[in-house]
């Protein structure tokens, strides 16, 4: 490995190391909020009116906040990690090639976050629907119809981000195909 894959490698293994623990400890306290209201204060608030507000939806709402704070830390450190990633990947496959280009590097990151942000949003939907639902059916319903509009576009930038890697390695493949024609005929 040469001295700048040496330090990408470095580099993305201190990322680890410091992003895994806190998104550890985040998504456990989440994962605990997210329980207790559900299991515990959504249930006992059934009945109760604050203001001609039921309770339970306003329960779902605080649960909501909370685990949006905890989740914003969470995806915060992931997409470190992505970066890092993306770094160590752009290298690795750019050594392959002879040269490393920024714009490799900014593909790889925009297609990886993409694919990231939209596993995300979809396990945050799945955690967050019970207690939508509870607030308001059709703020549910209209979430997750966002969220496929926002997922199609998303995954769609993602797969162009790579077409651009794709499109470098199918041209170096053809090349040594007709290379390889030119030599046998």
């Amino acid at each position: 490995m040469s001295e700048e894959g040496e330090k990408i490698y470095i580099e993305a293994i201190r990322e680890l190391r410091d992003s895994v623990p806190k998104i550890i400890i985040n998504i456990g306290v989440a994962v605990l909020i997210w329980a207790f209201t559900k299991y515990i204060f959504a249930p006992i608030s059934q009945g109760f009116l604050l203001f001609d507000i039921p309770l339970p939806q306003l329960v779902s709402i605080i649960m909501l906040i909370a685990v949006t704070v905890l989740v914003i830390g969470i995806v915060k450190e992931l997409r470190d990690i992505i970066d890092a990633l993306a770094a160590y990947a752009s290298y690795e496959i750019g050594t392959r090639k002879g040269e490393v280009e920024k714009e490799e590097l900014e593909n790889y990151k925009r297609g990886f976050r993409g694919i990231f942000y939209v596993v995300i949003v979809a396990l945050l939907f799945l955690l967050y629907n019970d207690f939508l639902n509870l607030i308001h059916p059709v703020l549910a319903a209209l979430t997750l119809l966002i969220i496929v509009i926002w997922s199609v576009y998303t995954l769609i930038n993602s797969g162009r981000a790579f077409s651009k890697i794709i499109e470098h390695y199918s041209k170096t493949w053809a090349e040594e195909l007709e290379k390889r024609v030119a030599k046998e005929g």
